[in-house]
């Protein structure tokens, strides 16, 4: 009997090995600079791509496209991609659509129409894969289409109760902060520097 030999990260020589001769993190790299290239294509280990993904897709409301197969802690479908997890709406999009732009996400329009669905985690639209319900965003952009956006968009104070005004808010990656409470914590900061 034979020991197989100790795999290796061709990057930086770590155990760990992952998937095309990399750890983790030097894979993530690896993709990022082939996605930027435009070199970037997916296959798939185990059978045609666009058929395993549909094999596991049932009809849902409103046209949507639901994904039958593993789920994400979060509720998001996903599927392996040359050993690498990758949630299965990303996938059908890159598949059926292109590459998704850097700095973008995609977001599910058809859950932004449905006014009965309150969101979270248990949300049906998180697994739909239909690519006419997908629409790459910004964060920002993302966030602010979200259900909690309108419930928190509502508000007009802070939780320390400064006022949400053009002089005391400023935005920062879709979301409000309060002037006057990074003040404070600065503030406290600096004299427990001191």
């Amino acid at each position: 009997m034979t020991i197989p030999e100790e795999r290796h990260c061709t990057d930086c020589g770590s155990t760990k090995y992952y998937a095309r001769g990399r750890c983790q993190t030097c894979y993530g790299r690896y993709r990022k600079r082939l996605k930027r290239s435009g070199e970037f294509t997916l296959v798939l280990v185990h059978g045609v791509p666009l058929q395993r993904l549909t094999a596991r897709t049932e009809p849902g409301p409103n046209g949507c496209l639901l994904y039958t197969g593993t789920l994400s802690n979060r509720g998001y479908g996903q599927i392996c991609v040359e050993g690498t997890r990758m949630l299965a709406h990303r996938a059908m999009y890159e598949l059926t659509v292109g590459p998704i732009p850097d700095g973008m996400f995609l977001d599910h329009i058809c859950h932004n129409r449905d006014a009965a669905c309150m969101g979270g985690d248990a949300c049906l639209h998180r697994r739909c894969i239909n690519v006419e319900h997908l629409e790459p965003v910004t964060g920002a952009e993302n966030t602010r289409r979200g259900k909690s956006w309108a419930i928190n968009g509502a508000k007009t104070h802070c939780p320390q109760g400064h006022p949400y005004d053009d002089e005391n808010t400023y935005l920062y990656d879709g979301r409000r902060y309060c002037r006057a409470c990074n003040r404070a914590i600065r503030n406290r900061a600096r004299k427990a520097a001191s």
